[in-house]
């Protein structure tokens, strides 16, 4: 896989006040894109997206308690903090 992009995401709600997140995005070999998510540096989540049809191919989820909200929160990207990318394109082995 090919890291092509990250970011900071603010996951905070009166419910988890200073909650952090990242998305991690990779270019795998077929070329579809995958999207990882983190929670305060644990796996939450992850989804592969056809590079063709931009539909979800398939997806995984943690066992966690977290509110279904953070879902909705990942997807706002007014929550966005950012990250600098020092090296795009970075290769990783799948």
């Amino acid at each position: 896989m090919i890291l092509l992009d990250r970011t900071m995401v603010n996951l905070s709600s009166s419910r988890a006040g200073k909650l952090l997140g990242h998305i991690t995005k990779y270019r795998m070999k077929s070329g579809n894109l995958y999207y990882a998510y983190y929670i305060e540096e644990k796996f939450y989540a992850a989804k592969e997206v056809c590079r063709k049809t931009n539909k979800i191919i398939r997806e995984e989820s943690s066992d966690n308690d977290y509110h279904y909200s953070v879902d909705i929160f990942f997807g706002e990207k007014e929550r966005y903090i950012g990250w600098n990318l020092d090296s795009p394109g970075v290769h990783f082995s799948d």
